[in-house]
């Protein structure tokens, strides 16, 4: 799947631009010119650069999304009409860009729009998932169940994503707490206790002068520093973004001795919630596996099920195009087909789902708990290479001063 930057025209005369997600340019152009849009200009998104590099995502945050599937649920069930929930819906979403949002789809259901094409315009701030769920609720007339389902799904997932992010805080404190000991100590210990040593005539060994190199670097070029670590921060983000760059680091988080075992299973977990959610919401095999597969932020595992989903278009089944898979752990293949043979498939993999959210959960912590003592001891190194250089000419004093 590849990203294309498009510009298009309604029949209104409306321009609109954004991204969208396809197989091919004609296939992407094919998608826009269902919508009964004329295309301006298609191109393909070649990712950021510093002139149109944005602060931060378009894309709402999973809290947001679970708060705008609960509440336009609950106020579709109320028997409120759709335009009359958005407006009290825009009143409770506090971002910026969940109003801008939210009021994009009142006002064009305003204009005489539906809601899956309403929703569908919102593509850069809404995942495929929502869109497509809002489509297949709106055709089918059940948008308040299916939007309770949506709302489900996400608390579940932000649930998970949590569960990641509590168990990372440990070691991202440690890896700060380094830092700001190590450029303390270079930039506020080191140059007064080196100015001291040198003023009282001490030689200073190896070590120490080149911990006062830097030090001194530190002090003097601190902007260079700074520029450089941006610059080293960005080049990687644009690396990881493309095409070579996202496979590389796909590879690296699935076959890393201790963290791909916690990738592999939040993949697993995301994967069987995400079909489970969208076969239980009336979209088919095929349409679901599109979409689970922008969800799982892994362009391997992308990449194979978009594989598997040209074997499902051959007539395979669910089970069989997704056994090549081999980053999957093999009780889904086998989970899969017996809810294929027994006509549950949907109910299988949501029982599924809350097994691997478990192994995720439990194969996270394993991954904290080994990561906890290598931060310590790299600080532990750090804090020891500054300490011992500035040790090590005061004891050469000392010992000079009692011979």
């Amino acid at each position: 799947m590849s990203k294309f930057r498009y510009q298009v025209v309604d029949a209104k005369g409306k321009e609109s631009s954004g991204t969208i997600e396809a197989g091919s340019k004609g296939d992407a152009a094919r998608l826009l010119k269902a919508d009964g849009k004329f295309v301006a200009s298609l191109e393909t998104d070649t990712g950021p650069s510093i002139l149109t590099m944005e602060i931060g995502s378009k894309k709402l945050k999973t809290k947001e999304l679970v708060i705008i599937s609960r509440q336009l649920s609950s106020l579709l069930a109320a028997g409120i009409t759709v335009i009359r929930a958005l407006d009290m819906l825009y009143q409770q979403v506090e971002t910026k860009n969940a109003k801008r949002c939210v009021g994009a789809i009142y006002e064009s259901i305003q204009s005489g729009k539906t809601l899956t094409e309403a929703f569908r315009e919102q593509s850069e701030y809404l995942p495929s998932i929502m869109i497509s769920m809002v489509a297949a609720g709106e055709e089918a007339g059940k948008l308040d169940e299916v939007t309770a389902r949506l709302a489900d799904h996400f608390a579940k997932d932000s649930k998970m994503k949590n569960r990641v992010s509590s168990a990372l805080i440990y070691p991202k404190i440690l890896a700060a707490v380094t830092l700001l000991v190590t450029v303390g100590l270079l930039t506020f210990v080191v140059p007064g206790i080196g100015e001291t040593i040198k003023d009282l005539g001490g030689e200073l060994p190896a070590l120490t002068m080149f911990v006062m190199g830097m030090s001194n670097g530190l002090v003097e070029f601190w902007w260079l520093v700074a520029l450089i670590g941006g610059a080293i921060v960005y080049s990687f983000q644009t690396w990881k973004k493309s095409d070579n760059g996202s496979l590389i680091w796909a590879k690296i988080m699935l076959k890393a001795p201790i963290i791909g075992k916690a990738t592999r299973m939040n993949a697993a977990a995301r994967f069987t919630r995400t079909v489970s959610t969208l076969l239980r919401s009336g979209i088919s095999v095929l349409q679901a596996v599109e979409i689970t597969g922008a969800t799982l932020d892994n362009k391997i595992l992308e990449k194979k099920l978009y594989d598997a989903r040209i074997e499902i278009r051959k007539g395979s089944t669910l089970s069989k195009s997704i056994r090549p898979i081999t980053e999957f752990p093999p009780m889904i293949y086998a989970m899969t087909a017996i809810g294929e043979e027994s006509g549950t498939l949907d109910t299988i993999l949501d029982k599924a789902a809350d097994y691997f959210e478990d192994e995720a959960d439990s194969a996270t912590q394993k991954m904290t708990t080994a990561l906890e003592p290598v931060m310590i001891v790299i600080m532990a190194v750090v804090v020891l290479l500054v300490v011992g250089a500035v040790a090590m000419p005061i004891l050469n004093m000392a010992s000079f001063i009692n011979i």
